[in-house]
């Protein structure tokens, strides 16, 4: 079973909860299958598994525990390999950032910011939420055989929060140093298209374990397949969103805010770094690609879940 087909970004410090997200932090488990899909360990009719308000530690729990004002507890089933507690979820004052805690002793978690490659998180160790909309990979230990004899098994803690405001929070005063921040790039409709259809994989959410850069064959594949209308047909138009990105005048290879290495043939694949930095500087987020999927249907190249980030902004 699939994550279903069509379902943020900046700091995850807290800012002041609004009256569609009246928690701050959103929380939900996901059974990672052998295909690479992901789907909700329970149904939540659209609603978060858990939602954590200030002030409150969130524990991933196999136990788990009677939820208070300063404690929530969403509850995972057993599962051989996997800590009895986890991860730790809670809010450092001081900097204003979520924590995420790697609560075992054992094993390593993973932390993946949306479009982003994963960073382990050791046993005993925490980072702060860098993105609005993170993932946490739990290893576990594969049930039954796989077609694969050492694959790997894992299940998924997704977090939500909105970007806030340093003030709300941080008991330091206002740093005098300039802040330094990357251009955010407008993105033309067909330069969304071919992002969304080239690296669909990487923006898909939940996260895939091993998501690769599609050519140019399998985006006009796709199309033909789902019964895409392209103008003027899916093969010229996986075509020239291809040169949007990689041609003469492409967005990677006349960029000025990114170095242009390699020589005249390198493939899309090689310009991942580039798309990296698109989503670092928040010109591509996880609202924004679910507003680019609908309006320029091209939904089958990305899989988001729609309960997934639904309260967050563009």
């Amino acid at each position: 079973m699939s994550t279903p087909p069509y379902g943020s970004h900046g700091s995850a410090r807290v800012g002041p909860a609004d009256a569609t997200t009246p928690a701050v932090l959103r929380a939900w488990l996901y059974e990672v299958d052998q295909n690479g899909t992901s789907r909700p360990m329970w149904a939540t009719g659209g609603q978060p598994m858990k939602t954590v308000p200030l002030n409150c530690v969130l524990h991933v729990s196999v136990e788990g525990g009677q939820d208070s004002p300063e404690e929530r507890f969403l509850r995972a089933p057993r599962a051989e390999g996997m800590a009895s507690d986890p991860v730790t979820v809670y809010l450092d004052a001081r900097s204003g950032y979520w924590m995420i805690r790697n609560s075992g002793r054992t094993n390593t978690l993973r932390v993946q910011q949306y479009g982003l490659s994963a960073v382990p998180l050791r046993p005993g160790t925490a980072m702060p939420m860098s993105g609005e909309d993170v993932a946490v990979w739990i290893p576990v230990v594969p049930r039954g055989p796989r077609a694969i004899g050492r694959s790997e098994a894992f299940r998924l803690l997704i977090l939500n929060a909105r970007e806030p405001s340093r003030r709300e929070t941080s008991r330091e005063p206002a740093l005098a140093t300039q802040p330094v921040v990357g251009p955010v790039l407008y993105l033309s409709p067909a330069k969304q298209e071919a992002l969304i259809a080239y690296f669909g994989d990487f923006l898909s959410w939940p996260p895939l374990p091993a998501p690769h850069v599609r050519q140019q064959q399998e985006v006009e594949d796709i199309a033909f397949v789902k019964g895409l209308a392209r103008s003027p047909n899916p093969k010229n138009w996986a075509r020239n969103r291809h040169d949007v990105l990689a041609g003469q005048d492409g967005l990677f290879t006349a960029a000025e805010w990114y170095p242009r290495l390699g020589g005249p043939g390198r493939s899309l694949a090689n310009h991942l770094a580039a798309f990296h930095r698109l989503v670092e500087v928040r010109s591509i987020t996880l609202p924004r690609v679910r507003r680019w999927a609908t309006e320029h249907d091209v939904e089958p190249y990305v899989i988001i879940d729609r309960q997934l980030g639904s309260g967050a902004r563009a």
